[in-house]
């Protein structure tokens, strides 16, 4: 390798370091000034919010799409419906459900949920149905994912009555 080529591949090396030495100060700066580091990916104020089991209060409509996937195969999913939260842990409602073009229209359901005071918390339906869930402090909307294996599906929610 030339003199030249060295010299410019220490070059850049020296910069790539001088910047993440940059970054590592500016984020240490931040530090000092807040006084505050969360590895949540949530803004120090995020913090502060204290949600609760009644921050979810009221009835909420939904509808999302997403995937079943079993021995290989990805299955088209969609559904729609409302639901009401009790602000007390006690959830039921009514939805519509198309798996691969064959519809199951307005079923029942009933579940459970928990909420933690930094907006967050968990929804259970039935006993086979499981979904972390993302709440707006207000409790006005909030976003989920299923975490059951085999199935894809996230959505937003939002609430349409308080009562």
């Amino acid at each position: 390798m030339s003199h030249s080529l060295l010299r410019n591949a220490w070059l850049h090396r020296r910069a790539v370091a001088a910047g993440a030495s940059v970054c590592a100060l500016a984020a240490a700066g931040a530090l000092a000034v807040t006084g505050t580091a969360q590895a949540t990916g949530l803004p120090a104020s995020a913090g502060r919010a204290a949600c609760r089991a009644a921050t979810l209060k009221g009835t909420y409509l939904f509808a999302g799409s997403g995937w079943t996937v079993s021995g290989g195969e990805n299955t088209p999913t969609a559904f729609a419906g409302s639901e009401r939260f009790n602000g007390a842990g006690k959830v039921a409602g009514s939805s519509t459900f198309s798996s691969g073009g064959t519809i199951f229209p307005r079923s029942a359901f009933t579940g459970t949920y928990t909420v933690t005071r930094g907006c967050t918390g968990t929804l259970t339906i039935g006993t086979t149905l499981h979904f972390d869930v993302y709440l707006a402090p207000s409790g006005a909307t909030f976003t989920y994912v299923q975490t059951d294996p085999g199935s894809v599906s996230a959505t937003t929610e939002n609430r349409a009555t308080r009562t």
